[in-house]
């Protein structure tokens, strides 16, 4: 674990060491939030496999991570409005926990639908000695977006604590923004979606501010 690393880890209720976290519910306008989920709705036909970087080659294995995404330009006019929203957030997260101040090179962004069955095993979302990149993520961002009433069960995303096998369970809900450096292991917990509807699917859009 680096140095910046070891400074922002913190204890959590359970005992377990963990990197720091911030939930903050009703993170967008709720117009928007509802504009998102309608928008990601109407084109389930342009949603792909999601992939993975894996042995510095980017990868698609349901065994690891099985999920459907929809890239940026996918997004359409809902992309600028949820950069702006990243960047503004990043100088208060970044200081609560204990980054130094950086200015953000690149926002990426995709959206992500998960079914029945889908799940993520435990990663980390920075680039790491064989996955590097020229600009690392350091920030991540996750909004979740769903139906109401919830159509899915499960789903939770899992902070996994460092050198130990405690975790912290986030459970997904409407509006909700969770944000934590992207060096922070995390993993999504399988889910359950029975009408099998695109509709009732765990939506997720994930951010990454990078250095």
């Amino acid at each position: 674990m680096t140095a910046p690393a070891a400074q922002m880890a913190q204890r959590s209720a359970t005992g377990g060491k963990f990197l720091p976290h911030h939930v903050a519910p009703a993170w967008l306008p709720a117009d928007l939030a509802a504009g998102l989920l309608h928008h990601a709705i109407e084109n389930e036909a342009r949603f792909r496999a999601g992939s993975l970087v894996h042995s510095g080659k980017i990868i698609v294995d349901p065994s690891i991570r099985q999920t459907s995404v929809l890239d940026d330009v996918g997004l359409g006019p809902f992309l600028a409005p949820l950069v702006a929203a990243a960047l503004a957030a990043q100088p208060a997260l970044a200081a609560r926990f204990g980054m130094p101040h950086f200015t953000a090179s690149n926002v990426e962004v995709e959206m992500a639908a998960h079914g029945d069955g889908a799940h993520f095993n435990s990663h980390i979302d920075t680039f790491v000695a064989v996955n590097k990149r020229p600009n690392p993520r350091l920030l991540t961002l996750v909004l979740y977006l769903n139906r109401l009433p919830c159509g899915f069960s499960g789903g939770a995303l899992r902070l996994h604590a460092l050198g130990s096998a405690a975790f912290h369970d986030i459970m997904p809900e409407h509006n909700k923004l969770v944000a934590f450096p992207s060096i922070t292991r995390h993993s999504v917990q399988p889910i359950s979606c029975p009408s099998a509807a695109f509709a009732d699917r765990r939506f997720a859009v994930n951010m990454w501010l990078h250095g």
